[in-house]
């Protein structure tokens, strides 16, 4: 079923954390989506989106707005901002006539409580009217909670399906008094009864059919559909064209993770956030706690068992590739100037990855994986070299006043579609805490245009300045390159959650920095409209 929707809003965007330019358009209106969780570019061109609310299934006309209704899945479950239809992966061979026109889904419904299940639907296609039918279930009764679902499903080019399932949001909120299953692993009786009840934390892998491959890992002697574990909320998950896997993952109050996904490996949760590095986090597990109830952030209760990272040792544990933020272990969480302390943390909240690997898109992006921020209203580009390791420092791209969900990458490698929230806290560009949305439930379109910046003709130096000593104590001093002496420079500083701290214009001669207490900034230079940003560390 199509419908015409009138295309609209083209606003010029010139991004102002990196030197690319990029030209913005809305292409549907705001609130036509319904709480959208995945968004694919399709092989007919068409973008492909799962909402998670309305529990539909759609494709719209990226050129157009004009919208396919696939299907809409009565028996899904949805009951909190974590749960309903979630993820989708498109077969490879849709739309090559070789009957294999399928589609994966994955989403929650109730059966005497919430469980997950993911289903294949077959699609066919009627002149320009597409839809989606004989569903058959893969794999069900899998834990579903009303917190940290995660629910990113990827087709690999093994011919294998990867799905991710967090830890269900326990030690937390509502589920404080429940203990976290991360790091419980199925045991052979459970496998055979089809009880997936610990596969909370974990990324698993399965055959098209929902059976254990063959060639899955053993881990503690068992194999099952565990590819991974020690997993939080894993809400990214990508694979690199030579078949590298890619997860991010949501951190606690700090150490947003990016994590190489390798078969059998532990990532530490939740006896590790980010690194194992004893920096801003301990594991208080309120579920041993005396009188469990009464959840805060920033104690843990005496009676609670509470453990040190470096406490805790395991074989197979793997690091993360890069963190988003590792920050010193006496950090201040609580900033009185905050009104939602979270999106005041040193974390981005990493709702969704893809991976970039176009030789001929945006000059000089290269390998990278693009990270998808809701409470930032930004992505994330982070460099990434062949092994798969990242790459210096994360630039950042296409900051509005949103909560970001999802995006697709065009083909070209010149065109990003990125899908957005309905609604929920962001700090955006304006770097205040609101909830007023300027696109919500919508699609906004990114793309690249040549754009030369210039000074008198003299192309202007990108690495215009530099930072010493870097980290600091208390105080940096910043020099500028020779090729912008003579030009009037302004200066920030901002938090990671882009708050301006400090702003000086009309800099000529070398500037430093104010006393700033220990914690990571971002200064940012701009000259005749070209912008640098670097990452401070204060001691």
């Amino acid at each position: 079923m199509r419908s015409g929707i009138l295309l609209f809003l083209l606003i010029i965007y010139t991004q102002s954390f990196a030197q690319e330019h990029f030209e913005m358009k809305q292409i549907i209106e705001n609130h036509d989506l319904a709480d959208p969780w995945e968004i694919l570019y399709g092989p007919d061109n068409w973008l492909w989106i799962t909402q998670r609310t309305s529990k539909t299934i759609v494709r719209i006309d990226p050129q157009t707005g004009n919208r396919d209704y696939l299907v809409g899945i009565a028996s899904a479950y949805q009951a909190s901002t974590q749960d309903g239809l979630l993820g989708m992966t498109l077969h490879p061979d849709l739309g090559k006539g070789l009957d294999n026109d399928y589609v994966y889904v994955s989403h929650s419904y109730f059966d005497e409580m919430r469980k997950q299940k993911l289903v294949r639907y077959t699609y066919t296609l009627n002149g320009a009217d597409g839809s989606l039918g004989d569903p058959v279930d893969l794999l069900t009764d899998l834990p579903a909670s009303n917190d940290h679902n995660s629910g990113r499903l990827k087709f690999g080019s093994d011919d294998k399906l990867y799905y991710t399932i967090g830890d269900q949001g326990k030690n937390q909120f509502d589920n404080v008094c429940l203990e976290i299953m991360a790091q419980a692993l199925p045991t052979q009786q459970e496998v055979d009864n089809q009880d997936w009840h610990t596969y909370q934390g974990k990324v698993l892998r399965l055959n098209t059919d929902g059976s254990i491959p063959d060639d899955n890992p053993i881990i503690d002697g068992v194999a099952s559909h565990v590819y991974s574990y020690g997993h939080r909320n894993p809400q990214g998950l990508v694979f690199a064209a030579d078949g590298t896997l890619f997860s991010a993952e949501h951190g606690p109050k700090s150490d947003d993770e990016l994590n190489r996904i390798v078969a059998g490996k532990n990532y530490g949760w939740p006896h590790v956030a980010g690194y194992q590095d004893d920096q801003a986090y301990a594991y208080c597990n309120w579920s041993s706690a005396d009188n469990c109830g009464g959840f805060d952030d920033y104690s843990c209760p005496i009676s609670a068992e509470i453990t040190e990272e470096s406490e805790w040792s395991h074989d197979d544990f793997m690091p993360p590739i890069k963190t988003f933020y590792t920050v010193e272990d006496d950090y201040d969480f609580i900033d009185q100037s905050c009104d939602v302390k979270f999106i005041c943390w040193p974390t981005v909240a990493p709702s969704s990855i893809d991976i970039y690997e176009n030789t001929e898109g945006v000059p000089g992006w290269g390998r990278s994986v693009l990270i998808v921020s809701l409470k930032l209203g930004r992505v994330f580009r982070q460099p990434i070299d062949e092994q798969g390791n990242a790459v210096g420092e994360a630039m950042e791209y296409w900051d509005t006043q949103n909560r970001y969900r999802d995006m697709a990458v065009h083909p070209n490698g010149q065109e990003f579609y990125v899908i957005t929230d309905n609604r929920g806290q962001t700090s955006g560009p304006s770097s205040s805490n609101t909830d007023d949305l300027e696109n919500p439930g919508t699609i906004l379109h990114f793309k690249y245009r040549e754009f030369a910046l210039t000074t008198d003709e003299t192309p202007v130096d990108t690495q215009m300045m530099q930072i010493h000593p870097n980290p600091a104590y208390d105080k940096a001093n910043i020099t500028f390159s020779s090729t912008i002496n003579g030009l009037s420079k302004e200066i920030k500083i901002l938090s990671l959650q882009g708050k301006t701290l400090y702003h000086q214009e009309d800099i000529f001669a070398k500037y430093e920095s104010p006393c700033l207490k220990p914690g990571v900034y971002l200064v940012q230079l701009e000259v005749g409209g070209v912008v640098q940003t670097e990452r401070l560390v204060v001691r």
